[in-house]
């Protein structure tokens, strides 16, 4: 447990680091980091005890081989991966699991030590999913209440000035009461969730929504392994697929990005990570299990139909190379593998 006399900042990696291109850019997250660490609070009376969280992935991805260099087969450059590495050693980032969401370790290491966060993540779909971190339902009062928003100039690093208020004149009692008030306990109803939610930066949660949704405790996960081929149709329209197969199960599904589907990588299976209590997360495996031999059917098929589509291309481009079949149609497509 953190010393009572320091205040905890956790940096949200991927949220400071990932520029609008998509590209990882460290110095920025190693900037942040610097700043945080040399802050002094009250006097220097309280230290702050500074720890970013950065997905795994960004260090086992081979990087790119400098600015010079192309950047399409790596998530950042060479001499990012570097500092990220030295970062790594220094325990000032904490790699999280390539199967995990980055966001649950940086929210549940705030809340656990009464920490503010430095994103520019609102969370609002935890908040609005009643997400429970050490037994308490997440609020978007806490959330307004312990995150810094910040923007760069270049690579300087500048958090909110107002919100910097809060951390300058940081007192464990002060905080300890704030989290108290804002974050509720994982029983309250949801008269109390609304009273909460409404308004947020000018926008409304879905209330009605949120009521169907089951409050979910996120320290019981299981994995389960998927073909790299099969993500985007699990991901389905816009993510409703996953979005009510998660309602009907009770469970909470977290997803690889789509871009991990057409990330270079020797493995040909990807892990999504199912929260909630076991007779959900057995419950929304079995039919994982059986939606799983569905899709690879479908996308089997899909396969089968491009073959042929190429096949009857080819032979109105080179007609004098294919030669009239003696069998018939259904005996030419079941010497075709699938699989």
């Amino acid at each position: 447990m953190a010393a009572v006399e320091e205040c905890v900042v956790v940096i949200d990696g991927a949220n400071v680091a990932c520029q609008k291109d998509g590209k990882v850019h460290i110095p920025k997250l190693a900037a942040a980091i610097k700043y945080f660490r040399s802050l002094e609070l009250a006097a220097g009376r309280y230290p702050v005890n500074c720890v970013a969280f950065a997905p795994n992935f960004w260090l086992n991805v081979k990087p790119s081989p400098g600015s010079a260099g192309p950047k399409e087969n790596g998530t950042m450059e060479t001499d990012d991966w570097a500092l990220l590495n030295q970062l790594v050693h220094q325990d000032h980032v904490i790699l999280t699991p390539s199967q995990a969401h980055d966001d649950f370790y940086v929210i549940d290491y705030a809340v656990k030590y009464n920490g503010f966060i430095v994103t520019n993540d609102m969370f609002r779909d935890h908040v609005s999913n009643k997400r429970i971190f050490h037994g308490k339902r997440l609020t978007s009062n806490w959330v307004r209440s312990h995150c810094i928003d910040f923007t760069f100039v270049g690579t300087e690093f500048m958090p909110n000035p107002r919100t910097m208020e809060r951390v300058v004149h940081f007192q464990p009692s002060a905080t300890s009461a704030v989290t108290t008030s804002s974050l509720h306990d994982s029983n309250d109803n949801d008269v109390e969730a609304e009273s909460d939610d409404v308004q947020e930066d000018g926008m409304v949660v879905d209330h009605k929504g949120t009521k169907r949704s089951k409050t979910i405790d996120l320290s019981e996960v299981t994995y389960y392994k998927v073909p790299r081929e099969l993500l985007p149709m699990l991901h389905g329209e816009g993510g409703e697929t996953m979005g009510k197969f998660q309602e009907y199960t009770g469970t909470y599904i977290v997803l690889p990005s789509h871009a991990a589907s057409a990330a270079p990588s020797t493995s040909n299976v990807l892990t999504l990570s199912i929260y909630g209590p076991e007779p959900s997360r057995l419950q929304a495996v079995g039919h994982l299990d059986a939606f799983l031999v569905q899709m690879q059917q479908q996308y089997a098929y899909q396969h089968q139909q491009q073959y042929m589509a190429s096949q009857v291309h080819q032979a109105g481009m080179y007609p004098h190379q294919h030669q009239p079949s003696t069998g018939t149609q259904d005996d030419q497509m079941m010497e075709i593998d699938p699989y």
